[in-house]
C-alpha cells in the first residue's frame, strides 16, 4: 500500500501535477533539468517543495481570493488537512510492531487470518484486527491454593514454603484428594506452562487458562489415586508429577488448548488439619516401629553369624573325634588279629611275651626296689624314709 502511494506521488511529479494531482495555481509548469543534453529529465526538488507549500497555503485559504459567491475558502483548507491527519493516522494504525516475546495473530471481521512473527507488519486496520499473545513467557497456574506472587516470570519465583501464612490461601475443594489407599491428602501443586499454538489458545477454548486448571486438577487427582499416601508425601513425589505432567498435556493436545506444560511442581503435600495431630502420631509410631525393626534385625545379624561358627567349629571337632576314635579301634582290631595269629602259632611263647609287654606298662612309671636274698630278713632299710620325708 505504501509504495503504491510512492509511486502515485512520483508519476504526478514527473507530469508537472502538485502533490495533490493538481497543476500550482499562478505558477508556470516546473522547469526539467537534463542531464548530459539527452532525454533523460529529473524533476527539480526545490521546485517540488514550492509547489507542495503553495498548495498547502490554498488549502490554508491564505493568498487565495475569496469565491465570487461570497463563501470562505478557508473551510476547504480545514477539510483537506482533516483529511491529511485522517490518512496520517489510518496509516499509522495498520502498521503494527510484534516483539520477540510475541506472535501476532491477524483476524478480519473477528475471522483468523494468519499468524506473523516478530518484525513490522501491515494490515488492514479498522477491518482487521492483530492481537499479539507472549509466546515465550512462562505462565505459572496454581490448584489448591492462591498467593500473591508473580503468576508469570522470566526468572525464578518464590517457592510456596518460603511465602508466610498471611500470602497464602488455601482452596479445600481444588486441593483435597483421594490417594490409593482411601487416605485423604490436602494437595498444592503449581502447573508451568507457555503458548505453544497462539491460533489454538485464542480460538479454541473460552477460557484456556480455567480450561488448563480443571484439566491439571483432574489429572492430579488421576494419578494421586493410584498411590498410598505415605507414596505421595515422601518417596514417590516426583514419580507423580511426571505422570500428572503427561496427562495433564496430553487432554490440553485433545482440547486444542494451544498450551505446552513445562513443569508440575507438588507444593504442599500433607494430611487435612483436621486429622494431621493424629497422622503425625502414627508416622512416629510407624518410625519407632521401624527402628526397632532395624535394632532387631542388626541384632540377629549380630548372634546369628557367631551362633553359625560355633556350631561349625563344634560339628568339626566332633567329626575330628569320630575320626580319632575310628582310626583307634581299627588298629586295636588289626592288632588283636595279629596277635591271635601269632598265638595260634606258638601259644606259650605268646602268652609269655604279652605278660612281659603287659607288665613292662603296668611298671614303667612306677618306683622299683630291688631286693637279693640276704636282705629279706629285714625289710625296714629299704623303706624309702627319704621320699617319705620330702613328701610331708
Amino acid at each position: 500500500m505504501a509504495s503504491k502511494l510512492l509511486n502515485i506521488f512520483s508519476n504526478q511529479y514527473m507530469s508537472g501535477e502538485g502533490p495533490w494531482g493538481k497543476k500550482p495555481s499562478g505558477r508556470k509548469p516546473s522547469s526539467k533539468r537534463t542531464t548530459g543534453g539527452g532525454n533523460n529529465q529529473e524533476p527539480d526538488l526545490d521546485d517540488m517543495l514550492r509547489q507542495a507549500q503553495d498548495r498547502m497555503r490554498d488549502m490554508m485559504g491564505g493568498g487565495r481570493p475569496k469565491p465570487p459567491n461570497g463563501g470562505d475558502g478557508s473551510v476547504g483548507g480545514i477539510i483537506g488537512l482533516g483529511a491529511i491527519i485522517a490518512a496520517g493516522f489510518w496509516v499509522y494504525q495498520c502498521f503494527y510492531i510484534v516483539q520477540p516475546e510475541e506472535q501476532g495473530v491477524v483476524t478480519r471481521f473477528g475471522e483468523y487470518v494468519q499468524t506473523t512473527n516478530e518484525g513490522l507488519h501491515f494490515h488492514l486496520w479498522p477491518v482487521e484486527r492483530v492481537v499479539k499473545p507472549k509466546v515465550t513467557r512462562e505462565n505459572i497456574l496454581e490448584v489448591g491454593f492462591a498467593s500473591s506472587f508473580p503468576t508469570s516470570s522470566f526468572g525464578m519465583t518464590r517457592s510456596y514454603r518460603q511465602l508466610s501464612n498471611d500470602n497464602v490461601v488455601d482452596i479445600p475443594e481444588e486441593s483435597l484428594m483421594l490417594t490409593g489407599d482411601e487416605n485423604i491428602v490436602d494437595l498444592d501443586f503449581t502447573v508451568r506452562w507457555v503458548i505453544s499454538n497462539p491460533k489454538d489458545y485464542l480460538f479454541k477454548v473460552a477460557s484456556p487458562v480455567e480450561a488448563l486448571k480443571s484439566v491439571a486438577e483432574s489429572s492430579m487427582r488421576e494419578v494421586i489415586g493410584r498411590y498410598p499416601i505415605d507414596d505421595a508425601i515422601t518417596s514417590n513425589k516426583l514419580k507423580i508429577e511426571q505422570e500428572a505432567l503427561q496427562l495433564t498435556q496430553s487432554i490440553a493436545d485433545q482440547y486444542g488448548l494451544g498450551i505446552r506444560v513445562n513443569n508440575i511442581e507438588m507444593q504442599q503435600v500433607q494430611p487435612p488439619k483436621q486429622v494431621l495431630d493424629a497422622f503425625r502420631d502414627v508416622q512416629a509410631a510407624k518410625a519407632d516401629a521401624e527402628k526397632e525393626q532395624d535394632n532387631a534385625t542388626g541384632y540377629a545379624n549380630d548372634v546369628v553369624p557367631r551362633a553359625r561358627g560355633q556350631a561349625a567349629q563344634i560339628m568339626q571337632e566332633a567329626e575330628a573325634y569320630k575320626q580319632s576314635k575310628i582310626a583307634e579301634a581299627t588298629g586295636n582290631a588289626a592288632r588283636f588279629i595279629s596277635q591271635l595269629n601269632e598265638y595260634k602259632k606258638a601259644p606259650a611263647i605268646t602268652r609269655e611275651r604279652l605278660y612281659l609287654e603287659n607288665m613292662e606298662d603296668v611298671l614303667k612309671g612306677s618306683r622299683k626296689v630291688i631286693m637279693t636274698d640276704k636282705n629279706s630278713g629285714s625289710i625296714l632299710p629299704y623303706l624309702p624314709l627319704n621320699a617319705q620325708k620330702g613328701a610331708k
